[in-house]
């Protein structure tokens, strides 16, 4: 194990990047799409500056003076992730109300940084001070369906 360390450490960069691409190059589609989500997925934790909670909750929101609504599926103090039909796109002004568990009510206005199929997720203008310590850490792949429940 420490050998392979010291390999990784001696290794170029040039060197390092024609062998990855050399094994993606013999890989099956499914598996390049696999390693894709793999790498997206570890740069997109490691900007995260605050742990999300699940939680499922109502939320009402504007999006160039229209209001809709959708359903919390996770949340940090810094944003939310909105599951509805009615995808914002990136770069949107938002203006959010939804309340906590413990009924504290939030009124709070962020910017849509992505959308997707079954949502968006939106980073707030400020960090909210609620107490979300109540709320359950998601699983490993919170995004997944059937895992959105209130934290005991």
């Amino acid at each position: 194990m420490e050998k392979r360390s010291k390999v990784k450490r001696e290794m170029s960069l040039s060197e390092a990047t024609s062998r990855l691409i050399s094994h993606i190059l013999k890989m099956g589609q499914g598996e390049i799409m696999d390693l894709l989500e793999l790498v997206e997925k570890k740069n997109f934790e490691k900007k995260r500056k605050s742990p999300r909670f699940e939680y499922y909750g109502e939320a009402v929101y504007v999006v160039k003076g229209r209001a809709y609504t959708g359903f919390i599926k996770n949340i940090s103090t810094e944003g939310v992730f909105i599951d509805t039909p009615d995808v914002a796109d990136a770069g949107e002004k938002i203006i959010l109300s939804f309340e906590l568990p413990e009924g504290e009510h939030i009124r709070i206005s962020g910017t849509v940084v992505r959308g997707e199929g079954t949502g968006f997720a939106v980073s707030f203008d400020r960090t909210i001070d609620g107490n979300l310590s109540r709320l359950k850490r998601p699983a490993a792949e919170p995004e997944a369906a059937g895992q959105l429940s209130r934290g005991k």
